[in-house]
């Protein structure tokens, strides 16, 4: 891996386990149809952090196609008051690892798929929202792709100097369609092993956030 300027972080399973107020409201909104609750960690895998409406397809496989929409509007909903009340905390070791990266002078961004109306508040009760030069989130249209390249003409700094750190299989699809580095995190809820980051082709898989900083600081 090459020396990097810009460190672009997913936030759902990345940087923060949103699990609690994510898993409320796709089980509340799916729950005014009738259609019964997912309570296994295991469920979620793989969707936490992914677009709401192969979210709901996955977990609910007989849900009409034609009602997914209503029901991501219903989850959007619940999580403007529900979602946001549940606990979000960073992963351990995460503020550390950012603060570092910052004393070593990289630029950091986020990239995720949460709303843009919710993820600038989140970032502000964890107290990170200071340490990021860019926020790029999903208003709608963006795929992963359009915010990475959102992320590097806002700080920027090319392709080559960019990494992306994430936990799903979106993130890596993303990075791939840039041709940027990609750093696959194995604490989230995507990525459950080594062999699930493969056919992302990533530059290192992290256990915890606190390896990062050692592996950029190496390459530099």
């Amino acid at each position: 891996m090459n020396a990097k300027k810009l460190i672009i972080f997913d936030y759902d399973g990345t940087l923060s386990d949103t699990s609690p107020g994510i898993m409320h409201c796709y089980n509340t909104a799916a729950g005014e149809l009738g259609l019964p609750p997912h309570t296994r960690r295991e469920d979620f895998v793989g969707v936490i952090g992914g677009p709401l409406e192969k979210g709901f397809a996955t977990l609910w496989p007989d849900l009409p196609a034609s009602e997914i929409p209503t029901r991501v509007l219903r989850y959007r909903a619940l999580y403007a008051t529900e979602g946001m009340a549940q606990p979000a905390p960073l992963y351990k070791g995460m503020r550390s690892t950012l603060l570092t990266l910052r004393a070593n002078g990289f630029l950091l961004a986020v990239a995720t798929l949460k709303h843009e109306r919710f993820i600038h508040a989140m970032l502000k009760e964890n107290d990170i929202d200071s340490l990021f030069d860019a926020v790029c989130a999903y208003t709608g249209v963006e795929t992963k792709r359009d915010l990475l390249q959102k992320a590097g003409f806002l700080t920027h700094v090319p392709v080559k100097e960019s990494l992306l750190v994430g936990d799903s299989a979106y993130d890596g699809q993303g990075a791939n369609s840039v041709s940027m580095d990609f750093a696959a995190v194995l604490y989230g809820w995507g990525f459950q092993t080594e062999a699930d980051t493969q056919p992302y082709h990533p530059v290192c898989t992290l256990r915890t956030p606190g390896e990062l900083p050692p592996i950029l600081l190496a390459a530099r």
